[in-house]
């Protein structure tokens, strides 16, 4: 253990040795380690790694935005992919759970007639962006991406506030088909094929090497080798317009 030297007044110096003489302390020493101790606590993130508030380490990174991303890997598989005549999003199918009177619910949700959001990580984060979206006038792309946007981002900004554990798969169909990908973070990349949650890095790989445009009804098999075989999917579409 690292040795402490310091020199002290000596009016400090007699009041430290009241305080040993009370008993709570057994010398200067312990003392004085208790006070750092109680120093470091109040200040804060400087004394644990900088992960328990949202604001920048030395290096340059944000704990609890990494911890948030984290969060989306222990999510459900999302699958998207813009499509000849649409776009469509799946996932494994909800399965009852052993409450019977429980429904199981799809991380696939229909936001408007031209919406359709697939989500991974914490379902209520997600659940929150869709609900404060719903109200919203969105009649464009760039309307919706930018709410969105807004959304993650005002997470990230206050020391006392987490960033959301939530990634999104953003279908949309006004006037052509798009897929956008957003991050804990807010940023948003839009893609022509995408993948979130549990085991998305291998599956990104396969989707890359077995993407290309087709027909919705064809997607099946796609589908099945990203989120894997012999399972029962929740699939939702956005058809383009005739």
């Amino acid at each position: 253990m690292a040795e402490l030297r310091v020199i002290l007044p000596d009016d400090v110096d007699r009041y430290l040795e009241s305080v040993i003489r009370s008993g709570m302390f057994g010398n200067k020493a312990e003392l004085a380690r208790a006070a750092i101790v109680q120093f470091l606590n109040t200040i804060g993130p400087i004394s644990k790694g900088y992960d328990t508030e949202t604001s920048f380490s030395p290096d340059g990174r944000i704990y609890q935005l990494e911890y948030a991303r984290e969060s989306v890997q222990r999510g459900k598989p999302i699958v998207g992919m813009i499509c000849n005549d649409g776009v469509v999003l799946a996932t494994v199918n909800p399965t009852e759970g052993a409450d019977a009177l429980l429904v199981a619910s799809s991380c696939i949700r229909k936001i408007s007639d031209n919406i359709v959001i697939g989500y991974s990580g914490l379902a209520v984060d997600a659940m929150m962006v869709m609900d404060s979206l719903k109200p919203l006038d969105l009649k464009t792309e760039e309307k919706v991406i930018s709410a969105i946007r807004e959304i993650y981002w005002n997470h990230t900004l206050k020391r006392d506030t987490r960033p959301l554990g939530a990634s999104l798969l953003v279908a949309m169909c006004f006037t052509r088909p798009r897929l956008f990908e957003v991050e804990p973070g807010g940023m948003i990349t839009e893609c022509v094929a995408g993948v979130i949650g549990s085991g998305s890095a291998s599956s990104r790989v396969s989707l890359s090497g077995e993407y290309k445009k087709m027909p919705i009804k064809n997607t099946g098999k796609l589908i099945a080798s990203v989120l894997g075989e012999g399972k029962e999917y929740a699939v939702e579409t956005l058809l383009v317009a005739d």
